[in-house]
């Protein structure tokens, strides 16, 4: 028994790197301010996974230890950038962060706003940094592709494609960091790729043998959105694209595994990666039973996969894909009230509970919070109203409330909309509906100026 915990404990010592490594940081323009970084659960839900926070202190310094097993991925967003780095198993870093540019009061509100993607800038700028090195990289193959836009986009010359590639070589011949190769190699096939007029989903393929952790790297996220994006529904419109919907509404899995190893020219675990991107693309095209698809994500050609990583990325998907899916528990919100007390969504006691996230500091929500008053003597006393108001310095909240006589209950997030982002809130007004075991009943249900008495008429029938 001694004999076996101690080889297990050797093989655990020799193939499991865990080491702790310092992040620190100087950026007075960020003094008193909090970042959070956040990882990537896979590379198809892309769910954000928190990491690791930092507290800048008054001086613009701060310091974090912060232990990892592998080249690890991660990002945070800095007032209008994303700013993103890699960090390595026994490497110290310290970050240089951008020059802050908060985000103006239009972008702050637009629901469409995306961050700017950066690689910050690690250790001085040090040429060896991977963080540094992709970036360089990532520099020079942008220019070199914009240069040859219209011979390697619009005329599709392949021999401008070695140019390229021969160019970037000869500049980065002496770099010699798996990380930084495996990046090299993984943007040379998506430009490959879209030099191809057809069969261009073969060059998968190439990429049979990355190791499941090389499948974290942004640019396989890239190459993997960029090659088979909404795939299943293309592919459903083509002559042969009745069998395709067939497969998905009998949950034939063993039918589309075969046709995307044919399509792709892939096998084994990298075949059912991208088979589980297409399911997850599919789901949310609204052309394909969503029950269907969300239980061959939940079956054992997924979930008991003899590759660990796609048991835990079907996993992902799968708690992605049912959320807030009707009849589904959704999570509980507990915040403060205006009276100073927490209060927790879990207690409401009617049949029902409406939920509208506003920010009174975009007009039409306030006439929408307006009209809940109106709204609540249509819908009855079978409704509790929730309201998650967004935290304002332009707008006293519990005096709006207050004057205009609002029913229901007011809480107020948190600074950055924590809550409002756990309900993947996009655009305010957004509204749900649960009901008295805080189910989902509509996800999105109408907002009050958009018929929601309507709307609950109807569910009433």
């Amino acid at each position: 028994m001694r004999k076996s915990f101690f080889l297990v404990f050797l093989f655990m010592t020799l193939f499991v790197r865990t080491e702790a490594i310092r992040i620190v940081g100087s950026a007075p323009d960020y003094a008193g301010q909090r970042l959070e970084f956040f990882t990537v659960a896979d590379p198809v839900s892309k769910t954000p996974v928190p990491f690791f926070e930092v507290t800048i202190d008054g001086r613009g310094n701060f310091t974090i230890e912060k232990q990892i097993t592998q080249n690890t991925y991660c990002f945070a967003d800095v007032g209008v950038y994303r700013g993103r780095m890699v960090l390595v198993p026994g490497k110290d870093v310290r970050i240089t962060l951008p020059p802050l540019r908060e985000k103006s009061f239009e972008e702050s509100k637009n629901p469409y706003f995306n961050p700017v993607d950066i690689w910050l800038k690690v250790n001085e700028g040090n040429k060896k940094e991977l963080t540094n090195l992709i970036a360089r990289y990532d520099a020079r193959f942008y220019q070199l592709t914009d240069t040859y836009f219209n011979q390697l986009y619009y005329r599709q010359m392949k021999n401008y494609l070695d140019t390229v590639r021969i160019r970037l070589e000869r500049e980065f011949e002496k770099e010699e960091e798996p990380g930084y190769q495996t990046h090299r190699h993984l943007r040379m096939k998506s430009l490959e790729a879209d030099l191809l007029r057809t069969g261009r989903e073969k060059v998968a393929g190439s990429l049979q043998q990355l190791t499941p952790q090389e499948w974290t790297q942004p640019a396989f996220s890239d190459f993997l959105n960029r090659l088979f994006v909404n795939t299943l529904s293309t592919e459903s419109k083509s002559a042969a694209g009745t069998r395709m919907k067939m497969w998905v509404a009998r949950e034939n899995l063993a039918e589309l595994s075969k046709w995307t190893q044919d399509f792709t020219a892939t096998e084994g675990a990298l075949s059912d990666l991208i088979l589980l991107k297409m399911l997850h693309d599919a789901f949310y095209s609204g052309e394909f039973s969503s029950s269907a698809i969300l239980r061959m994500v939940q079956s054992p050609w997924f979930s008991q996969n003899k590759e660990p990583r796609i048991r835990e990325m079907a996993a992902s998907v799968q708690k992605k894909l049912a959320f807030l899916q009707t009849g589904t528990p959704a999570p509980e919100i507990c915040l403060p009230s205006s009276t100073g007390t927490i209060w927790c969504s879990g207690r409401n006691t009617k049949p029902f509970l409406y939920l509208l996230f506003a920010d009174l500091e975009i007009p039409v929500c306030r006439e929408q919070v307006r009209y809940l008053k109106t709204m609540a003597e249509k819908t009855g006393s079978k409704v509790e109203f929730l309201i998650v108001l967004s935290p304002s310095q332009k707008v006293n909240n519990t005096e709006f409330m207050s004057s205009n006589q609002i029913p229901g209950i007011m809480v107020t997030d948190t600074p950055n909309r924590k809550t409002g982002k756990e309900y993947k809130v996009r655009s305010y007004p957004s509204a749900f509906l649960l009901d008295g075991q805080h189910r989902v009943v509509l996800a999105p249900a109408r907002t009050p100026l958009d018929g929601f008495e309507f709307q609950y008429t109807d569910l009433k029938k």
